[in-house]
């Protein structure tokens, strides 16, 4: 059995549609359930079936079942491992059903940095789960024969409460990075002593990346302080790329918000595609 990553959502922490707006794209979301877009996350089916989920978002149920369909399964499993990047809402908000109000589990193997279990700890969340600790920059695999390693890659988020990463998965025939949050490129450039992105996607030897793309531009949140929600605008990741040419990493832009023009059809994607890069899609597999 090949090893299978499935992108279980795409958006920012708030989903499609989001909480509180009656933009056109949420109010289109509230009417075709088509176009509802979960928090962003992914699953991964290893060699030996096992099932490993990163990122615990609030449409859990949804997204389990998109799982099972991209999968060809008749039925909803549970996972036999989940992994976290960083504490923030749309990551974590669905650890809780994982307990006995829900699924009922005992000991699942929960992977993240020693800060982010420490948080947990703190909140009393981690009741149906094994803390497993993984060391940024150190290779380890999920399960015993699962057929893939992960990699947790420090980068810099509004780490009040603990710190984020992205995360490797490096599989027998190809590696993604899932990187869905970081603040800035210069700051996590400087941090992995990379000049370009280039240089960074190489260096990490990853053949895909899914990178944070939550806002086309600076100008997209007229009434909220850009500051307060500091990721890289996509316009941004694409001058400092510029160009796809032959042999670079196949980059694909995950962790849109609701505001994103990336979510419909206009110039913004034209442009996109035609400098040969993508935006990702919800229930998209990639064989690792």
């Amino acid at each position: 059995m090949e090893v299978t990553l499935v992108l279980l959502g795409i958006a920012q922490d708030g989903g499609v549609p989001h909480a509180g707006c009656s933009c056109v794209r949420c109010m289109a979301a509230h009417r075709d359930p088509s176009l509802r877009r979960h928090p962003v996350a992914c699953g991964i089916r290893g060699s030996d079936g096992s099932l490993h989920l990163v990122e615990a978002s609030r449409s859990l149920p949804d997204q389990m079942w998109l799982w099972a369909e991209a999968m060809g399964a008749e039925r909803v499993a549970r996972p036999d491992s989940v992994s976290l990047t960083h504490i923030h809402l749309g990551h974590i908000d669905g650890l809780g059903q994982f307990g006995n109000e829900v699924m009922g589990c005992l000991e699942l193997p929960l992977f993240a940095s020693a800060s982010v279990l420490e948080e947990l700890t703190k909140r009393g969340s981690l009741g149906p789960f094994e803390a497993m600790e993984a060391v940024p920059m150190e290779r380890f695999s999920p399960s015993v024969n699962c057929g893939f390693e992960m990699e947790f890659v420090p980068v810099p988020h509004r780490d009040e409460h603990a710190d984020t990463h992205a995360v490797i998965i490096r599989g027998p025939s190809h590696s993604v990075l899932f990187l869905p949050d970081h603040d800035d490129w210069a700051q996590t450039l400087d941090r992995h002593g990379a000049n370009s992105i280039r240089q960074w996607l190489s260096d990490l030897e990853v053949d895909i990346a899914l990178l944070d793309g939550s806002f086309w531009d600076s100008s997209e949140l007229p009434d909220r302080d850009m500051s307060e929600v500091p990721h890289p605008t996509v316009t941004e990741t694409l001058a400092r790329l510029g160009e796809r040419v032959e042999g670079d990493v196949a980059i694909h832009f995950i962790h849109l918000n609701h505001s994103n023009p990336l979510l419909g059809q206009g110039p913004e994607v034209e442009e996109l595609s035609d400098l040969g890069w993508q935006v990702s899609a919800q229930g998209q597999q990639f064989t690792l």
